[in-house]
């Protein structure tokens, strides 16, 4: 449903609740936000926007295995396997010598060749779902009086939220890191349809 059609179905069904108690209108609030909450939740665990689109995936997450570097010291050739370094020392499995050796990088003459492979991190599906948190009553509130209802996320995730909402950037690590759009609230067909189906209940009962 287009904006304007919202728009249109709002304004007349405000006429139609004008007339009814306060205390009504705020008992139906509360079963609408309440309904709402609950499929914005179903949805996110779904990794779906409203429309219906599946989420943008996480980018794949890699790690660096050091596998081998070699190097001259103090004119001879060492090999280290399954290194590791600090801003002084290079740490390793010594092959010539058969045993785990540190060297100082200031006494390394020149670097011979050092070998690094990337690899795949692959994770379940459940571990790799986004917005577990999220998509919980914890941190999605709700709000309802006689006049309005509204689902927001509390102030400790609001931020985070709003950035994979809109798709905006965050600096991390000294990066400017581009979210893609992830929508975490809106109005899927189905929730207006339900919201329809509530009023109408509720006007007619």
């Amino acid at each position: 449903m287009s904006e304007q059609s919202l728009d249109a179905l709002e304004h007349e069904l405000a006429g139609l609740l004008a007339r009814v108690r306060p205390a009504e209108r705020k008992k139906l609030s509360r079963e609408i936000v309440r309904d709402l909450r609950n499929s914005q939740i179903k949805r996110i665990r779904e990794q779906k926007n409203p429309d219906g689109s599946a989420y943008t995936r996480r980018k794949a997450q890699f790690i660096t295995v050091q596998r081998e570097m070699k190097f001259i010291w103090r004119g001879q050739q060492r090999s280290l396997k399954n290194w590791q370094q600090n801003k002084r020392m290079i740490t390793g499995f010594d092959t010539d010598k058969g045993a785990v050796r540190s060297f100082r990088k200031g006494d390394i003459q020149r670097f011979v060749s050092v070998k690094k492979d990337r690899i795949k991190v692959k994770g379940k599906s459940k571990q790799t779902r986004m917005f577990k948190r999220l998509a919980t009553a914890r941190y999605m509130r709700i709000f309802a009086n006689e006049n309005e209802a509204s689902v927001y996320f509390a102030p400790a995730a609001a931020n985070i939220a709003a950035v994979h909402q809109f798709g905006l950037k965050e600096r991390l690590r000294n990066m400017d890191i581009q979210y893609p759009s992830r929508q975490l609230l809106g109005y899927s067909p189905e929730d207006v349809r339900r919201i329809e189906s509530l009023l109408i209940d509720f006007l007619t009962s």
